[in-house]
C-alpha cells in the first residue's frame, strides 16, 4: 500500500487534498500533519515507516516549507518522494525547491487529478526502475 503524508498548516486545504487523493487514488493511505516540525520527529523515529510521498505546503506561519526542506535535507530517508503544494506562481519559488533533495516536483493549487496522478506514476516508474 502507497502511503502519503499531507503537510499544510490550512485545514481546509489539507481537507480538500485528502478528498481528492482519496477520491484519486483509493489504496493510497494518508496522513494530515499542520506542523512539519512533528513529521520530521515522526521520521526520526526508527519503528516508523516513512511515507513514498510527502505534499508540503511552502508557507506557513510556524515552521515553513522551507524551513522544512532545510532540515529533512540532512534526514537519512531519501526514498521519500516530496512535491510541494504552493498557490504561489512565482518563478523563484518553483525553481527553488528544486535545489533540494527528494522534491520531485511543484504542483499548484488546486491541486488537479491530472498533476497528483503525475506524482504517483512517477512514484511506479521508479519502482520498475530500480
Amino acid at each position: 500500500m502507497m502511503t502519503c503524508w499531507l503537510i499544510d498548516d490550512n485545514e481546509i486545504d489539507l481537507l480538500i487534498t485528502h478528498k481528492l487523493l482519496q477520491t484519486w487514488e483509493p489504496s493510497l493511505s494518508i496522513r494530515e500533519f499542520t506542523d512539519g516540525r512533528e513529521v520530521l520527529t515522526q521520521l526520526s523515529q526508527p519503528e516508523v515507516e516513512p511515507p513514498q510521498f510527502i505534499f508540503l505546503d511552502l508557507f506557513m506561519p510556524k515552521f515553513s516549507g522551507w524551513n522544512f526542506l532545510e532540515e529533512y535535507q540532512f534526514a537519512n530517508n531519501k526514498s521519500t518522494l516530496i512535491y510541494v503544494l504552493s498557490s504561489s506562481i512565482d518563478r523563484f519559488d518553483i525553481d527553488r525547491v528544486q535545489n533540494y533533495p527528494g522534491v520531485q516536483g511543484y504542483i499548484s493549487k488546486p491541486v488537479t487529478k491530472e498533476s497528483m496522478q503525475r506524482a504517483i506514476a512517477a512514484y511506479q516508474q521508479q519502482l520498475v526502475e530500480s
